[in-house]
């Protein structure tokens, strides 16, 4: 049986469609009760800040995937890395308690060199805390990943259609590797039976690497739209934050977090996806036409 957390998410709702069709026992978690419309697919009512309640969770369960960050769900005023802590021992205790095999986790891709920002250290701390639990596990990191629903294509996609001249701070040169959402989909999908994944982390992203400006640049040359680049000191977060908040479907203090981590470059290391999974993920400008072509 698969432990489906974030169900309702961007990457969790994306999965449980993709797994829903594989004749699969998938139980989600849900904060609230849910009745399930589908004969492999149950609910069970649980909060990963409640341990017992992931114990019984995961009870009889064999892989947990865990797509949890409490970025934006400011819970009795605590900060999301402490939340983001709390959850992921939670989870790792719950599973060793009842024996789940794997755990498969999607997290922010960061290089380890630099200072990270908030988000990407706690997304790496929570990575330290499975990776050290004793159970085998998968991970990938991904950058930017573009499709609806996901903050920040939505970030990118509102600064880029709503604004004629687009102001760059000083990110503008920080690299990025962005990813379709498709194959971050394939990847989390199809590891389920690739025993060369097991206790492996891979960097996820395109073939083409790009400064967060050459992004914004690509982006609007795709729509078709005429865009002009100022460069300004500074990195102006909580102004960006508030403007973006207002005119993006996604919280000022997700976009400010967001806006942090763009300090952070974003590449992948070298790995060996495409022997273990026999495709490579679409190019940038190819991802922009897939999402076009599911919303129109």
């Amino acid at each position: 049986m698969i432990l489906l957390t974030g169900a309702t998410g961007f990457i969790g709702s994306h999965v449980l469609r993709a797994l829903s069709g594989k004749n699969l026992e998938i139980r989600c978690l849900s904060r609230k009760p849910v009745n399930s419309q589908s004969p492999n697919i149950s609910y069970v009512t649980g909060d990963v800040l409640d341990y017992e309640s992931l114990v019984k969770a995961t009870e009889g369960v064999d892989t947990v995937y865990y797509f949890i960050h409490m970025m934006g769900s400011q819970k009795e005023q605590e900060r999301f890395d402490v939340l983001d802590r709390i959850a992921v021992t939670n989870m790792t205790g719950a599973c060793r308690a009842n024996g789940v095999k794997r755990i498969i986790h999607l997290t922010g891709m960061g290089n380890a060199q630099e200072k990270l920002s908030h988000h990407l250290a706690s997304r790496r701390e929570v990575e330290e805390i499975i990776k050290n639990s004793g159970i085998d596990y998968t991970i990938f990191r991904a950058s930017v990943i573009m499709g609806r629903g996901g903050a920040a294509f939505e970030i990118l996609d509102t600064a880029v259609r709503k604004f004629p001249v687009i102001p760059v701070f000083n990110w503008g040169n920080t690299r990025v590797q962005p990813i379709y959402i498709g194959d971050v989909i394939r990847y989390l999908v199809e590891c389920l039976n690739k025993e060369e994944t097991i206790n492996k982390s891979f960097d996820i992203g395109c073939s083409e690497i790009f400064s967060y400006k050459e992004l914004m640049q690509q982006y609007a040359q795709e729509l078709g739209l005429k865009r002009s680049f100022i460069s300004i000191p500074g990195s102006w977060r909580w102004a960006s934050a508030v403007l973006l908040g207002k005119l993006a479907p996604v919280s000022p203090e997700v976009v400010y977090w967001l806006i942090e981590s763009l300090q952070n470059n974003m590449v992948c290391e070298q790995n060996d996806l495409k022997r273990i999974f026999g495709f490579e993920p679409v190019s940038f400008r190819e991802s922009i036409r897939k999402i076009n072509e599911l919303n129109t």
